[in-house]
């Protein structure tokens, strides 16, 4: 059996009353289950990552900044993403989009998926992502979960996914799985 896949599992919101969380947290409930992956969660709020204050990107990782480097050190880590991404006014929130251009190489050549909620299951917000992953030379895969609804999903805190989040959520898992283990071995 091979080694499970490291995978963070990022919150794009950090707005008081997010549903990223109750959403994330059973994102890693269903990874749980599994035995190919490692989920870890990643919560923006706890970086506090400021908006890209740095003149230019530097090359290949060349970080001076201490915060940059404990974020390209933990983006680093993973063999892959699941973003969890609302859609704020048909686009993702600027705090998921800061962070993903807060570093560079170390998405680089690394599959990302998305799971999705608010206005259509956060299609417009996961398109505007899958394009900035692209620029980030990272393999953005076709298999995101997108959930409808999402504020009659979540009592007590927790979020409960219907059949069709389930099953989507499987195939993005297996998606995943392949895409990471190939590009790593690759990589």
């Amino acid at each position: 059996m091979a080694e499970p896949l490291s995978i963070l599992v990022i919150m794009g919101s950090v707005r008081e009353g997010r549903m990223a969380l109750p959403v994330a947290k059973w994102v890693l409930e269903q990874a749980a289950a599994r035995d190919d992956l490692a989920c870890a969660l990643v919560d923006l709020k706890d970086w506090n990552l400021p908006f890209y204050p740095f003149a230019h990107a530097p090359a290949q990782g060349n970080y001076v900044d201490p915060l940059q480097i404990r974020w390209a050190e933990k983006i680093a880590s993973a063999d892959g993403y699941i973003l969890i991404c609302p859609e704020y006014n048909h686009g993702p929130p600027a705090v998921l989009k800061n962070a993903l251009d807060f570093v560079y190489a170390e998405w680089n050549r690394k599959p990302v998926t998305f799971v999705g909620y608010g206005g259509n299951g956060a299609a417009r917000s996961i398109e505007q992502l899958t394009c900035v992953a692209r620029e980030l030379q990272m393999a953005p895969l076709e298999a995101s979960v997108h959930v409808m609804g999402v504020w009659g999903k979540v009592k007590d805190g927790l979020f409960a996914g219907d059949d069709k989040d389930m099953r989507w959520t499987g195939h993005l898992f297996d998606e995943l799985v392949w895409w990471g283990r190939a590009l790593k071995a690759a990589r």
